[in-house]
């Protein structure tokens, strides 16, 4: 490859004075455009002062935008940061001033009104409609007093989601545990406690271990340690982590309702969905309810399966059983019934799938997938926010053989860093002034078990579907091809965004995929095809109960954007719907809620998304990918109709391009719920 990939257009080693330098001039020039569109006359209100304008200081600032917010959540400095929410927080609330500015809807709504949008480039009439709708949605159409009063709601409302946030990722609690009460951790989690000095000598000379409530400590207890009273503490530490987020998710759901109410919406959820897939909460509630119905007496069976286990190890351990099936039981129980009917050991397979190889390798089946071709930048070449950090070029290999994007990779848990898994997209690509497109930058942050003396990072094998869903989520960045950035990537529809990503996590059950992944970590041989067996016939295993805990989260979520409870007792609420609908209750005494970031990270009135958006998945993969998985053919199709697009079609448009036909959600209730339709 002769051509020399473009420096990234973001600069990750920025100190706090430029972070909160470069948010004063983003504000600073897109106030000017701003004050220049408000401004023009009826005569000047033309397609070149209007839409170029504000499309390119849109497409020119929004990288710069991202830059700075998402240092909060990655950056290793605690002043940059801080500096970072003190950025979005001022950027936010100056978005909400712009946002309402009635001099500004008035030209636009003008200009509108005497254009025949359809005379315009298709992406041009889309970013007019999508603006005025916009400003309509922010109640621009609204008298004076009300628009202010608006205003206010969501500053505050934006001051909430930060702090909510900001808590969630520096939470910093901890469990004290003996040796002793590890019973059943292997030598990789406790060896990586010794090496990491995570280990401490009390002065009565006995070692405890510090667990904290990260993903690489609590999901090794809650699947592997025998001591159930370990498990129950521990469980119970993790759902009762950030009860200062409480008062600030109440807040938030009164503001959101208050809010709708005065646009004329029944609710947040209504004002919500109307820009959705789904577009009712009635469409929402009838999918999420018709499924949880269908899924109650397969999940109650599970559950008695699971006690039967349960039992069964208490005897063999000479403890009593009370009958009880509790929060910390599941994933515990579900593992012993992998190893036992499926002979599916965990611990055994994710000596085949070490970090970087199963990367490498994957990274190999979305360019053969997909048409890419991926270049690791060596480290000491490469500016990055952390030395874990790695950083890889992305090329076409298929048309044109044009620099496609970057993708960062931040794999490893560190202190104050983004707890969960997700991608960050920093940059959009759009086309610029110059017929040039700029490249897009993403970043997979995640937190696996890091290395330890003598061994690599090993991932479980749904630690792999993990890792294959979020770089779907890149692949949807690094793909896109619009003219705006408010098109590009995964700004598609909310109930919608995670379809692609969720279709590609079906390689990870695809018995070609699977053989090409894996190397075992010290051989370098390949799974056999006995464990791929196993795994795919594990596959749906508890599947009811799984789908029962994410229909919970959906139905909760729905059932507060949709409440006119002005008193709504969010904990309550959680604790009793958990019980009833996944079957399984709350540890006592806690509030999951207060973690449950997704409400308060642009998922509220949302989180039906994952069920919703299942369907389109399960219907692109087992109607076009199933017979051969690796078709370079049916991927190019992909990539051109679906993320190639970003949000420059309406998501419906596009999948009905992609399958030639009108969306089933047959695959759905066969593969994924196993009921039929």
């Amino acid at each position: 490859m002769t051509q020399t990939a473009p420096a990234p257009s973001l600069d990750f080693s920025i100190n706090a004075e430029q972070v909160e330098s470069i948010t004063s001039d983003i504000i600073a020039q897109e106030l000017e455009i701003n004050d220049f569109v408000a401004s023009l006359k009826p005569e000047e209100q033309t397609y070149e002062n209007i839409v170029v304008r504000l499309a390119r200081i849109e497409n020119e600032l929004a990288g710069k935008a991202q830059l700075v917010s998402s240092l909060s959540q990655i950056s290793p400095e605690s002043d940059v940061r801080e500096a970072s929410v003190a950025a979005e927080t001022k950027y936010d609330q100056f978005s909400i001033d712009q946002s309402m500015r009635h001099d500004l809807f008035s030209v636009i709504q003008s200009f509108i009104s005497k254009t025949n949008l359809d005379s315009l480039g298709q992406e041009e009439a889309r970013f007019l409609r999508k603006m005025e709708r916009s400003f309509r949605r922010n109640g621009l159409h609204l008298e004076e007093e009300k628009r202010n009063e608006l205003k206010e709601l969501r500053k505050r409302l934006s001051e909430a989601c930060i702090e909510f946030n900001k808590n969630w990722a520096r939470e910093s609690s901890s469990k004290w545990f003996f040796y002793e009460e590890l019973e059943g951790l292997d030598d990789d989690f406790l060896g990586i406690y010794a090496q990491h000095g995570l280990k401490t000598e009390q002065e009565d000379g006995v070692t405890k271990y510090i667990l904290t409530m990260k993903y690489p400590d609590v999901r090794p207890v809650l699947k592997l340690c025998k001591n159930e009273n370990t498990r129950r503490l521990h469980a119970t530490a993790y759902e009762s982590r950030n009860q200062e987020n409480i008062p600030l998710l109440e807040e938030a759901i009164k503001l959101r309702h208050k809010a709708a109410k005065i646009l004329g919406y029944k609710s947040h959820a209504d004002y919500v969905l109307e820009v959705k897939m789904a577009k009712t909460v009635e469409a929402v509630e009838t999918f999420l309810n018709d499924l949880a119905d269908k899924l109650h007496a397969p999940g109650v069976k599970e559950i008695e399966e699971l006690k039967e286990l349960k039992k069964a190890e208490k005897d063999k351990r000479g403890e009593n059983y009370d009958g009880s099936f509790n929060a910390w039981d599941s994933s515990y129980y579900q593992r012993i019934l992998l190893e036992n009917e499926y002979a599916v050991d965990q611990e055994q397979i994710k000596k085949y799938f070490s970090l970087e190889t199963t990367i490498q390798k994957m990274l190999e089946i979305y360019e053969k997938v997909l048409g890419l071709k991926f270049v690791k930048v060596p480290a000491e070449k490469a500016v990055v926010w952390h030395p874990d950090v790695q950083l890889f070029e992305c090329w076409d290999a298929v048309e044109d053989k044009s620099f496609s994007g970057f993708m960062y990779l931040d794999l490893f848990p560190r202190d104050n860093k983004y707890p969960h898994a997700a991608c960050f997209p920093l940059q959009p690509s759009y086309i610029n002034e110059h017929g040039d497109r700029v490249a897009p930058i993403a970043a997979m942050v995640a937190n696996f078990t890091k290395p330890s003396a003598d061994k690599p990072s090993l991932l479980k094998h749904d630690e792999v579907i993990t890792l294959f869903h979020e770089l779907g989520h890149v692949m949807h960045h690094l793909c896109s091809r619009t003219k705006y950035a408010r098109f590009h990537g995964t700004s598609v529809e909310g109930d919608f965004v995670e379809a692609p990503s969720q279709m590609l996590e079906n390689w990870c059950f695809d018995p070609k995929s699977l053989k090409y992944l894996t190397a075992h970590f010290e051989t370098g041989e390949p799974i056999s095809d006995e464990i791929i067996d196993r795994i795919v016939k594990a596959k749906n295993v508890d599947a009811a109960m799984l789908n029962l805990r994410q229909l919970f989260f959906g139905i909760y979520d729905m059932n507060i954007h949709t409440s006119d409870d002005e008193n709504l007792d969010t904990t309550k609420a959680y604790n009793e719907l958990r019980e009833k609908i996944s079957l399984i209750a709350a540890p006592e005494g806690s509030f999951g809620q207060a973690a449950f970031g997704h409400l308060m990270g642009g998922y509220d009135a949302g989180y039906y998304g994952y069920m919703w958006s299942k369907v389109f998945s399960s219907d692109m993969f087992f109607s076009k990918f199933e017979e051969n998985t690796l078709s370079p053919e049916v991927g190019y199709s992909y990539r051109k109709n679906i993320l190639e697009k970003g949000s420059s079609r309406d998501g419906m448009d596009l999948l009905k391009a992609f399958l030639g036909r009108e969306p089933s959600s047959e695959a759905f209730m066969r593969e994924d719920i196993g009921v039929a339709n």
